[in-house]
């Protein structure tokens, strides 16, 4: 049916669920001020940002979206992070990684 190929419900549940974990291990307002809190927050941020790369990698090849559903995946999540008052640098650098390897996702090489 040609209305599936708009089907983001798959997409739209992974996201909330990652942005939901993002948010509990590393709320926005421990991104704020200066210090070792802040430090130790960004590295782990870091982390979490490779874990989600690997973990949306997983999903596409899993899933198996389309053009449109990949990208709602990078379009949702860096709404959802500004939404969530993660930093504007971070959340561009994470959309623009993801939708790299998003689009990636599927070809032989490992992205």
């Amino acid at each position: 049916m040609v209305f599936s190929w708009f089907n983001t419900s798959k997409v739209d549940a992974f996201i909330d669920g990652e942005v939901a974990a993002l948010v509990k291990r590393i709320p926005p307002a421990k991104l704020e001020g200066s210090g070792a809190a802040v430090k130790k927050a960004g590295e782990q941020l870091a982390k979490s940002h490779n874990d989600l790369l690997r973990r949306a990698q997983q999903f596409v090849q899993r899933e198996k979206p389309n053009l449109y559903q990949k990208a709602r995946i990078a379009n949702r999540m860096k709404w959802a992070l500004l939404e969530a008052k993660y930093p504007k640098p971070f959340v561009d650098e994470l959309a623009y990684a993801l939708a790299t390897v998003v689009a990636g996702a599927n070809s032989q090489r490992e992205v």
